[in-house]
């Protein structure tokens, strides 16, 4: 791998902690913002108001910023039965496969979430809640985490393919492949600087 694919990945994981700390951040914030509401209804028989809605906007930002730390750290669910009993050139053909759906259909997905953050920022929308927020503010985080999520899977591929024209098919896998459960165990019991490193 040259030393700016490396750069290049060790960037997007560094943009990706940080994305999935602030999301994570994000909820924890907007929890206590419900549990506050909720006493406050209970106590005083008021409501904060938009509890409900912050947390909806919330969590689809925070989902769509943890795509590409999970997708980084090879924790996406896959069907693994017959995979793990494969040659190890089969199963990166297959890893290539797998990125290229997830890349086209986060890619589609991008696409549309752009269109909607468009048409909210042309017709000025507004949530129809007292909060009245403005729909391109929670949009725009929205669709930066796709559009992310997607540049983030072209940097893993292009990587992949540059492995694979090196002959490094043990490299690939360790880059895009699924965990084995030696490397899963691995993986939770190291220390967390070790699991933020990306793979050479």
């Amino acid at each position: 791998m040259t030393t700016e694919t490396h750069a290049s990945l060790r960037l997007i994981e560094r943009v990706s902690r940080i994305g999935a700390w602030l999301g994570g951040l994000g909820l924890l914030l907007v929890s206590w913002l419900i549990v506050a509401d909720l006493i406050a209804r209970k106590v005083a028989g008021v409501s904060l108001g938009g509890a409900d809605e912050l947390a909806g906007y919330t969590l689809a930002v925070a989902s769509a910023w943890a795509f590409p730390i999970t997708l980084l750290r090879r924790s996406h669910i896959r069907v693994d039965v017959v995979y793990t009993h494969l040659p190890a050139k089969t199963r990166v053909v297959l890893d290539l496969f797998a990125l290229a759906c997830l890349g086209l259909f986060v890619g589609t997905l991008t696409w549309h979430a752009w269109f909607v953050l468009a048409d909210s920022i042309a017709f000025q929308s507004v949530s129809n809640t007292p909060l009245q927020v403005p729909q391109w503010i929670p949009q725009s985080l929205w669709f930066a985490g796709y559009a992310f999520f997607l540049l983030t899977i072209v940097v893993l591929g292009a990587s992949a393919l540059g492995r694979v024209m090196r002959g490094r098919w043990q490299a690939v896998n360790a880059l895009i492949g699924i965990h084995s459960v030696e490397e899963g165990i691995e993986e939770e019991t190291a220390p967390v600087p070790a699991r933020t490193q990306p793979q050479e």
